[in-house]
């Protein structure tokens, strides 16, 4: 009878306080979006900072809600994505921590000095600044990506005079050394050593944005694609970032600026080509035979190029097979076909219960780095029995493929 009464609740008990607990989360989620839109987009943005696919579709969003997102800035920037006042309007910054190339050591360094007041200019911040910890690759990175743009220099002028701006920054630490075992150690002008740097004309916008793919993963003050975005809505095409939901059999528009080709020789001896491209979304790579090198060789590779291609969905994961090359104005005209994806059973991992966390912080990195849409369930196991935990995560691929190579004892896929 018990038993009947358990059964009979979990008809409807069990749902309806997930439905109750999910609504809640989505009015407060579409509350803060609506009255607090720069600040929640920030937050969004710092808990899928490592997730690309995500980030970038932020981006996006970021975009149509009419907010800036501004490259980091060494004296506003903090760890995470902010929310700071730009031109009167609130605009998302990017933290330090996206820098690539800048470690955390560095970023409690700079944060630390930037406590007892900002940066005044280049000078006063190479005076301040550890050098053992910020170095020549940190500044160089810090350069790039925009963070130093606030000391009224070109980033070409920083860049290209970089070894002198190293070179003042080691001559004032070692005159501060030097200064600290003198009766004088508190008279700034011991130490007090000037950089005077040549202008140099500002790099061209594509170098610019080149840069801040590079140290940032993606491009923030402005995109290669952005002149051509009226023309990509006229076309039904797909974004890197939804290549997950596409099934076996699907014939879509691919669309990018190809930054690459890598030209090989098959085994039988046949010329190909893997080409890298980027799109609003990130970037994918193709397969192009001999052929497709030819069809190539009729287009300016400094504008975007759409590709018909065909997918196949295996246990290798989705490949991509072209059909065909065309400009923007004759992929317009191209039909589509989305075939609906399978869903993937979920994948599960199993671990023995063990005492050290170190296996389980590499196993987090890994999974953390890899987000996609096929579920996780994680079972432990131990000489008393096993526990298996569905988690929050969905990942990817090359995630399973990650895991299933995994080489640590107790840890396997099932």
């Amino acid at each position: 009878a018990l038993f009947d009464l358990i059964v009979k609740f979990a008809g409807y008990g069990f749902n309806k306080s997930h439905s109750a607990a999910y609504a809640m989360i989505t009015f407060y989620t579409a509350y803060l979006k609506k009255y607090y839109p720069t600040e929640f987009m920030a937050a969004l943005l710092s808990s899928e900072k490592d997730n690309t696919n995500k980030v970038v579709k932020y981006i996006e969003e970021l975009k149509r809600l009419d907010i800036k997102l501004l490259p980091p800035d060494i004296n506003k920037s903090l760890l995470e994505f902010g929310v700071v006042i730009d031109e009167d309007k609130e605009a998302v910054i990017f933290g330090l921590g996206a820098i690539k190339g800048v470690g955390e050591a560095a970023i409690e360094q700079i944060l630390e000095a930037r406590s007892k007041g900002k940066f005044k200019d280049l000078n006063d911040f190479i005076s301040r600044i550890d050098t053992q910890k910020v170095n020549k690759k940190v500044i160089e990175s810090l350069i790039k990506s925009g963070a130093l743009d606030c000391f009224g220099y070109s980033r070409a002028t920083m860049l290209e005079q970089i070894e002198y701006i190293i070179e003042i920054a080691n001559k004032i630490a070692t005159a501060k050394k030097l200064a600290t075992a003198s009766l004088f150690g508190d008279d700034e002008e011991l130490y007090n050593i000037k950089l005077d740097l040549d202008e140099i004309e500002e790099f061209d916008k594509k170098q610019i944005l080149e840069y801040e793919k590079e140290t940032l993963g993606f491009y923030v003050s402005g995109h290669p694609l952005d002149k051509y975005r009226k023309e990509l809505e006229q076309i039904k095409y797909t974004l890197s970032s939804e290549f997950e939901e596409l099934g076996d059999g699907s014939e879509i528009i691919l669309i990018g600026k190809i930054e690459e080709i890598k030209r090989k020789i098959s085994k039988k001896g046949n010329p190909f080509g893997i080409a890298l491209i980027s799109d609003l979304h990130g970037s994918f790579e193709l397969t192009l035979f001999d052929s497709h090198l030819k069809t190539l060789e009729q287009f300016n590779l400094e504008t975007p190029v759409a590709f018909k291609v065909k997918v196949s969905v295996d246990d290798r994961g989705r490949q991509f097979r072209v059909l065909k090359i065309e400009s923007l104005q004759d992929a317009k005209k191209e039909k589509v076909k989305i075939a609906q994806t399978k869903p993937l059973s979920p994948l599960i991992l199993n671990i023995e219960y063990r005492k050290e966390t170190e296996i389980l912080e590499k196993l987090f990195e890994i999974i953390g780095n890899n987000q996609g849409s096929r579920e996780l369930i994680i079972v432990i196991k131990s000489k008393l029995g096993e526990i298996e935990i569905p988690s929050r995560f969905k990942i990817n691929q090359k995630c399973e493929e990650i895991l299933k190579n995994f080489n640590f004892e107790g840890v396997y896929v099932a």
